[in-house]
């Protein structure tokens, strides 16, 4: 993988968890008033379809792209829980079509900042 490539590769990445979506939040500076020093992440619904599972560190970000553009599958599901004892797993999309942002939650980190 090159220095400075997403892990799955390029994509509309997902996340089961928000404290993972919250690693790559920023707060909101120069928006409206009562939005400041919020932070946002959407909610969305995404269609899968059927998930190319990587569940360890050896595999190839530009040979996933070619096997959900050019191959069987429609998303890659990362899945560093199961056999590398990480904590979250992660949906990448490389259809925009494939999600759809139900919510907007604007939050604050109480007690971080």
């Amino acid at each position: 993988m090159e220095s400075g490539q997403p892990l799955y590769g390029y994509g509309v990445y997902l996340a089961e968890r928000s404290t993972k979506a919250d690693e790559y939040a920023e707060a909101i500076h120069g928006g409206l008033p009562s939005d400041e020093g919020c932070y946002a992440m959407l909610v969305c619904r995404v269609v899968g379809g059927l998930c190319r599972v990587v569940d360890t560190n050896e595999f190839n970000a530009d040979d996933l792209r070619k096997d959900i553009l050019d191959g069987p599958y429609h998303s890659v599901l990362g899945d560093r829980v199961v056999k590398l004892g990480k904590p979250y797993r992660e949906v990448v999309v490389h259809d925009n079509n494939q999600v759809f942002p139900e919510f907007i939650l604007y939050y604050k980190r109480l007690g971080l900042d």
